[in-house]
């Protein structure tokens, strides 16, 4: 072939191994289960999986087609190579890992609830057990179910390295073909990895299909090998980490500092309210004047702590938003090797404050202007149990947008208007909001203030105060909870004199529902969020393990633990210890021993409840 022959077969070879997943994969995706949906499948919500889906079917075309675009250059290069000398035997190797990888998604969907991933190679290293629960003929069935699909993929792409580029493009021998080859090779090497990473600020995660409530529309719409391919990446950090002690003892530990639920002494909500939380970036406590920040910079804020519940001693999990959100939502301490967002599976399997009011009859909704793809954000919140979310792509033509996303402003704005809704509507309602303005670059469509990080949290604070306003001459706030917490500080160095620093955050609780302002100086953590509130609506909390309700008679050793890259600062009454994992000793404040102690045998736990998560699923 020449070189117009070698764009012909590479771009139909990539065209041919997308469209095998839209055309075979995801029809026997949705016969096979369709009785997960909890949602009618109609025509548009099917349109939409497709569409959706299509992003993680051009992600493995673009792993598919490396070697057939090596070949084709080899052949293009060199006319007496024959494709099929190669690519036969890769197409009947890829062919029998697509049609294994396909069935065995479609059926153990129906057992899992969650499309397959690396997991499933834990089970084939003891197939006995793996296959203990279905008969031979239910496997001699799947492996030649999966043969069939294999050979529906092997006959396209076999098509294509025969015929897959018109005969009047045979290959000629014409010298500056070798020069433009390699060229052409390259150029389509770099247009396959921009496919595969995405234009975005973070690389692609198999969020990018997510669009649906129901996470059944989403699986469907997610290629499967996609899935597999990227969770091979997201290797399970937490099985065998952080054995400091024996487990008697760390749970010993543990049992006393995270006490189950109590009595609360303080019942300072006057009613069971609507509850909006709003996730403020990098609002550390150097912003806020009220716990000794810089004068000025949150006015509207200030003036609410003065109005609510204002927690003056609360610390953030840990330094990433990824961290904060299991923390603030699910009580789940930030870890400081691993993320528990990348690990998708394992979310469902945690406790969540929107479920719980969601199944105490609140209507639930997340809200963030920005990007539901990065940090798996999507598949947190769904699976945290909000039923409708609202993100970037639900401002069509709005013009303040900034890096990360549509600005705080017209992001509140719509908070406001689905608030009014929703208590108008007569429903209970929670809903959750991350702000992304305040975020690095810090630029704002705001200039009051001449340092950019104080304007950036200068302009939040107007965009709150806007929102409230709003919120009061409509009446939502008379029987409104707001919890107002930052995400984390801004962390400017991460140096151990820094950390007690950007880690010590503001924490309100304001509104109409609200009894009586108070300040509380307890020591606690932004995982205490979800049990506190609970406890104050009378729900039970037990099923958090890490999460305390500071305002119950339990609290009687309070502590707050943050995590940063492989250590941890621990703070409780008497002092605050900096202990770094790696060097194994304190960096910063006092090495106190019982102060290490109780660290470490809160990460020991934390680690090993994560690592057995995906065994609670199973026995579910």
């Amino acid at each position: 072939m020449n070189l117009i022959g070698y764009i012909l077969f590479s771009v139909i070879y990539w065209l041919w191994s997308a469209a095998f997943f839209q055309i075979f994969q995801k029809p026997l995706f949705a016969i096979s289960n369709r009785k997960s949906a909890t949602a009618s499948i109609g025509l548009a919500t099917t349109a939409a999986v497709y569409r959706k889906g299509f992003r993680s079917d051009a992600i493995i075309a673009s792993y598919l087609v490396a070697v057939p675009l090596i070949a084709g250059l080899v052949h293009t290069l060199s006319p007496g190579f024959r494709l099929e000398w190669i690519l036969t035997p890769y197409n009947i190797l890829v062919s029998l890992a697509i049609g294994l990888v396909v069935i065995s998604d479609s059926i153990l969907y129906g057992f899992w609830n969650s499309k397959i991933d690396a997991s499933v190679f834990e089970y084939l290293r003891h197939p006995k057990g793996a296959f203990a629960s279905v008969s031979g003929w239910y496997v001699a069935a799947g492996l030649l179910a999966a043969v069939a699909v294999g050979c529906c993929f092997w006959i396209g792409a076999e098509a294509v390295v025969r015929y897959g580029w018109p005969t009047m493009f045979e290959a000629n021998t014409h010298w500056w073909i070798c020069l433009a080859a390699p060229v052409l090779f390259l150029l389509m090497v770099g247009i396959c990895f921009l496919i595969i990473r995405g234009l975005g600020i973070r690389p692609n995660n198999p969020s990018i299909v997510y669009f649906h409530s129901d996470n059944f529309f989403n699986h469907w719409a997610l290629n499967p090998a996609y899935n597999l391919v990227y969770s091979l990446s997201a290797r399970d950090d937490y099985a065998g980490q952080f054995r400091f002690m024996p487990s008697d003892e760390c749970d010993r530990l543990v049992s006393r500092l995270f006490p189950k639920e109590g009595k609360s002494e303080s019942h300072l909500l006057t009613r069971r309210p609507d509850i909006l939380v709003i996730v403020w970036e990098s609002f550390g406590a150097e912003f806020c004047e009220p716990l000794g920040g810089r004068s000025g910079v949150t006015p509207n804020f200030n003036r609410l702590c003065e109005e609510g519940l204002f927690f003056t001693r609360c610390r953030a999990s840990s330094f990433r938003t990824d961290r904060a959100l299991p923390a603030i939502f699910c009580g789940l301490p930030g870890q400081p090797t691993a993320t528990i967002v990348r690990h998708t599976r394992k979310l469902p399997c945690l406790p969540a404050l929107a479920r719980d009011l969601r199944e105490n009859g609140y209507l639930t909704m997340a809200v963030h202007g920005g990007d539901l793809a990065i940090m798996h954000k999507s598949d947190f919140y769904l699976s945290a149990g909000n039923s409708t979310l609202i993100a970037q792509r639900d401002f069509p033509g709005n013009p303040d947008h900034g890096k990360w996303g549509v600005h705080d402003l017209p992001v509140f704005e719509r908070v406001a208007d689905e608030a009014a809704r929703l208590t108008g509507s007569g429903q209970k309602w929670m809903i959750s909001v991350q702000s992304l303005s305040s975020h690095e670059p810090f630029n704002v469509p705001y200039d009051r203030l001449h340092d950019p990080a104080d304007n950036s949290m200068a302009y939040t604070d107007h965009a709150l105060g806007r929102m409230v306003e709003r919120l009061k001459a409509s009446g939502v706030w008379d029987n409104l909870l707001m919890v107002v917490v930052a995400d984390h500080g801004l962390n400017r160095s991460d140096t151990p004199s820094q950390r007690d620093v950007y880690s010590h955050i503001p924490l309100l609780f304001a509104g109409g529902a609200v009894g009586r302002p108070e300040r509380i100086d307890s020591i606690m953590s932004q995982t205490d969020i979800a049990s506190t509130l609970l406890g104050q609506l009378g729900l039970p909390h037990s099923h958090y393990p890490f999460s305390r309700d500071v305002l119950a008679d339990t609290y009687t050793s309070p502590f707050s633990l943050h995590t940063y890259n492989n250590g941890f600062l621990f703070t409780d009454p008497s002092g605050l210890t900096d202990y770094d994992n790696v060097r194994q000793s304190a960096v910063n404040g006092t090495a106190d021993p019982d102060r290490e102690l109780k660290g470490k045998a809160i990460l020991q736990s934390l680690y090993n409840y994560i690592a057995n998560l995906d065994n609670e699923r199973k026995n579910q």
